[in-house]
């Protein structure tokens, strides 16, 4: 096959935004690479990769990365604006978009952060700011699940295991809020600039945090990335100050995104609702197969650091390509019955949180968090009903803006 480019979907296109897996079906029996396109301004297109030896394969070839800018000439980008600038600034220096050496350098500071022994050492605190936020779940009658419970959750916990001080928690739930919207592919100028305005606010707010915190030392998760700094680790006070901001998305965004698609994917499968509210089920095996069957992340996107051929197919240095999370952990060469939710499924080889050197930070923070949300919510709600959703518009993730259920 050669590097022609024909395309074979649309990932914005309405029918794939609302049920992505039967053209994953498709692609995996008929393109297992294949070229998507999308209207998203200031984005050609990119090879997408379907099947999952090829995906997890692919995030661990070193010939793709993520520093494109590493293997094109300046004038193969689009300028940045003033008015973005410190958007830009601020992600430049976020390890999930450096490459060795650099990112090992990053990673390996940043992994005591979110190691298992520092974010179970946190499990009261987590459960503490969990029944708070159920508390402010109404007991009868609908209630959206996404901005009344799981998105302020999720930035409360992580807020909480940065060292951001309680009554400052609504504040950081609205930078990220405004962030977030601006880092998707699909966006706007206006939205890049309001979060390039937040992410200014948010930096500071850090470097505020960061003196203090120097001042009157803590040991927390922000008081090992001060630690690092300190001691000589090579950690610029710039990068320091990303990486704050950084973990606050690395430790909430897929938390979110799974309560939200796990109580859509059990309200749907009310059978194995019952049998996670009758203790049939291990938690662990439970958040596994939720991430599998709806993958917060659909896709993780690298470039060719040079020309490769992969599959048969001559992708140039520069190119984007897209490994398919979501698509790879519905292949049924590796698990059974992928279309089927199963609480129990003991294959738990999903890629829901990468492969390779980029792994998420955070999936230690989000597997917890969520067993533990997933718990409660079982002992409570006799039966979840969904009144209203409405799916999040992006190519990265696959989640919902709005999810109303009634649990009564």
């Amino acid at each position: 096959m050669s590097g022609l480019r024909r395309t074979v979907f649309r990932p914005l296109d309405p029918d794939f935004v609302e049920d992505p897996y039967p053209t994953y079906d498709r692609l995996r029996r008929e393109h297992p690479i294949g070229w998507a396109t999308t209207p998203a301004q200031g984005y050609a297109g990119f090879w997408f990769v379907s099947r999952y030896a090829d995906v997890n394969a692919g995030l661990k070839d070193d010939r793709f990365g993520r520093e494109v800018a590493k293997v094109l000439p300046p004038e193969a980008f689009v300028p940045i604006l003033e008015a973005h600038r410190p958007l830009y600034a601020m992600i430049a220096q976020w390890m999930l978009f450096k490459d060795p050496p650099d990112h090992a350098r990053l990673r390996r500071i940043a992994a005591p952060v979110f190691a298992l022994r520092q974010v179970n050492a946190m499990r009261p605190r987590i459960e503490a700011l969990i029944e708070a936020a159920f508390a402010q779940v109404p007991e009868y009658g609908p209630f959206d699940i996404i901005s009344d419970f799981s998105s302020p959750l999720s930035i409360d916990i992580v807020s909480d295991l940065m060292g951001v001080p309680e009554e400052d928690h609504p504040l950081v739930r609205g930078w990220v809020r405004e962030i977030t919207l601006s880092l998707d592919l699909v966006r706007t100028p206006e939205r890049i600039a309001a979060g390039s305005r937040r992410a200014a606010e948010l930096v500071a707010y850090f470097g505020a945090l960061v003196c203090a915190r120097r001042a009157k030392p803590k040991d927390d998760f922000l008081g090992l990335l001060i630690a690092a700094h300190d001691a000589g680790s090579f950690l610029t006070e710039e990068e320091l100050l990303a990486s704050c901001v950084l973990f606050l998305f690395a430790g909430h965004e897929a938390s979110s995104l799974l309560i939200g698609n796990g109580l859509h994917a059990l309200a749907q499968n009310p059978a194995e609702y019952a049998r996670l509210r009758a203790g049939e089920t291990q938690g662990r095996l439970v958040v596994s197969e939720l991430l599998r069957y709806d993958s917060p992340q659909q896709i993780a996107f690298r470039h060719a650091l040079e020309d490769v051929d992969f599959l048969g197919v001559s992708i140039r240095r520069g190119q984007t390509v897209g490994f398919g999370l979501g698509s790879a952990n519905r292949d049924p060469d590796i698990f059974a019955d992928p279309d089927r939710l199963d609480l129990s499924r003991q294959e738990t080889r999903h890629l829901a949180f990468g492969a390779g050197i980029h792994t998420c930070a955070g999936s230690s923070l989000a597997n917890i968090e969520a067993e533990m949300v997933f718990a409660v919510i079982a002992r409570r709600f006799p039966r979840i009903e969904i009144i209203a959703a409405q799916r999040q518009e992006s190519i990265l993730v696959r989640g919902l803006t709005r999810l109303v259920i009634d649990c009564g």
